[in-house]
């Protein structure tokens, strides 16, 4: 049935529920041609339903118009008719617009709900639930693109990390502390010059104050940067 271009009667005064508000069909994807919505009567009497379309050509409907029980739903197949990919036929929104009456008074219109039929010439790879339909797809594959460009950037960061862990710096560092180390637990030469001491060890070997500090502040150092490591 054909929806009027001006639609007479009283206004809607129930709200009533199908079980979606548009219906997507795919021309690349036979197993779109053919959809089911569930209308659904909530209230406590039978009411009558009159399915009305603004392109009677395009779609068929299996129960165009019937009864609902009370507390009830009732199932109607939606077709697509011309799946031909003329340009016409491609990117195009169709409404669908289910009529209810109250069986006693055929003729009061008591509630309507409108449905959105989008007719796509193929059917996205990927569709994220939080998208809006596209008609033309175009920003969905531009979301698509910046992802994958998002995802192949390098962060200069890690590189800089990576480059810290090389084992040759690694080596270096380990030796730099082991000798800081050893000259910690070397003999400190006395601060008073005119003052004798014996040791095994070779006078050479025996450090300054000074050389200690140093060599503390630097393995202070490196400890820091293993830990952070």
């Amino acid at each position: 049935m054909s929806l009027p271009t001006h639609l007479t009667g009283n206004a809607s005064q129930l709200p009533f529920f199908c079980s979606s508000n548009s219906l997507i069909f795919y021309l690349d994807d036979p197993s779109s041609f053919s959809q089911v919505l569930t209308l659904y009567n909530p209230y406590d009497f039978v009411v009558r339903y009159k399915v009305l379309c603004t392109a009677p050509k395009k779609y068929s409907f299996a129960e165009p118009q019937g009864e609902i029980r009370a507390q009830h739903s009732v199932d109607t197949i939606v077709r697509l008719l011309d799946t031909s990919s003329s340009s016409t036929n491609q990117n195009v929104v169709h409404k669908i617009r289910v009529q209810f009456f109250d069986r006693r008074k055929s003729q009061d219109l008591i509630g309507k709900r409108d449905i959105t039929c989008s007719i796509l010439s193929y059917k996205p790879l990927e569709q994220n639930f939080d998208d809006e339909p596209n008609i033309t797809g175009t920003t969905r594959r531009n979301r698509s693109n910046t992802t994958t460009t998002t995802t192949t950037t390098t962060n200069p960061i890690t590189v800089t990390q990576q480059e810290t862990r090389d084992p040759v710096v690694v080596i270096i560092l380990t030796i730099l502390g082991a000798l800081c180390a050893f000259v910690l637990v070397l003999p400190t030469i006395p601060d008073n010059e005119n003052s004798s001491f014996s040791t095994r060890i070779p006078s050479y070997l025996h450090m300054t104050t000074n050389s200690k500090v140093i060599a503390s502040y630097i393995l202070g150092l490196l400890t820091v940067v293993f830990i952070r490591r």
